[in-house]
C-alpha cells in the first residue's frame, strides 16, 4: 500500500502512533509535535532500546545515531531498560504512565516482542496509549505495533520464545527500510509473503513515518 492516507479498520479512541523506519526527521517533526500536543522542551520521552540488546557493540551504531538524533530535538529523554521490570507489569506501568511518548527503537523484532511479554508491557501498552500517551517506534518498534511480526525473524537460532503476534496497536504490518539497498532483498521477501495473506502492509522508506491518530493514518512525507 502506497497511498498517503488510510483509514484503519480499527475503531480505537485516543490512539496515537508515530511509526518510523528510523527516528524523527525535520520534515516529520511538525506532525510529531502536533500528535503529542506539546512543545519539544516539555515532552517527556521514554526511550526503550532493548531491541538491540543482542547486537554486538560494533553493530550498534544505528542505536546511538537514533539516540543522538532524538536527544538533539531538545525533549526530556529518559532511557528505560525494561529488563528491570521482568514479570512486574504494575511497576512498568507506574514508571511509564507519566511520559508523553513511549518509544521502542530498532533491533531484533522477535527479541523485543519476547521482552514485552515477560515484562507484561504487552498487556498494558494499549491502556497507556488510550490514556493519551503517544506510542513511537523505529524499525523493530514500528513492526511490533502491528497484528503480526511473522517473517521478521533474525538469521540466528534464538534461545528466547518466538512469538509471532504483534501488539495489535494498528491493523497493518509496517515494512521499513524499503529504499535501503542493504535491506532490499529481505524487504521484498517479507512483502511477497504478506501478499499471500490477508494482512495489510505499509512500505516505509528510511525518510518516512506513519502518523496514526485514532483510526486515521497518514504517511509523512
Amino acid at each position: 500500500m502506497r497511498s498517503n492516507f488510510y483509514r484503519s479498520g480499527y475503531t480505537i479512541l485516543l490512539m496515537k502512533l508515530f511509526l518510523s523506519s528510523k527516528n524523527i526527521n525535520n520534515e516529520q517533526l511538525p506532525y510529531f509535535k502536533a500528535l503529542v500536543g506539546k512543545e519539544l522542551g516539555s515532552i517527556r520521552f521514554a526511550l526503550i532500546e532493548n531491541a538491540s540488546d543482542l547486537h554486538k557493540e560494533e553493530n550498534k551504531g544505528f542505536v546511538y545515531d537514533t539516540r543522538s538524533a532524538l536527544m538533539n530535538l531538545g525533549m526530556q529523554i529518559e532511557l528505560i531498560d525494561i529488563h528491570e521490570y521482568i514479570n512486574n507489569g504494575d511497576a512498568i506501568v507506574g514508571k511509564l504512565k507519566d511520559f508523553d511518548v513511549i518509544w521502542i527503537g530498532g533491533g531484533n523484532t522477535y527479541y523485543i516482542r519476547y521482552l514485552l511479554k515477560i515484562t507484561e508491557l504487552d498487556k498494558h501498552l494499549k491502556e497507556l496509549i488510550q490514556s493519551g500517551i503517544v506510542y513511537g517506534g523505529g524499525s523493530a518498534g514500528a513492526i511490533v505495533a502491528g497484528p503480526t511480526i511473522k517473517t521478521f525473524h533474525e538469521a540466528d537460532s534464538p534461545t528466547y520464545e518466538m512469538i509471532d503476534s504483534g501488539l495489535h496497536l494498528c491493523d497493518f504490518v509496517v515494512i521499513p527500510h524499503w529504499d535501503d539497498a542493504d535491506f532490499k532483498d529481505r524487504a521484498n521477501s517479507i512483502k511477497q509473503y504478506y501478499d499471500t495473506t490477508d494482512y495489510k502492509t505499509i512500505l516505509l522508506n528510511d525518510d518516512q513515518a506513519i502518523v496514526v491518530e485514532n483510526s486515521i493514518c497518514k504517511i509523512i512525507p
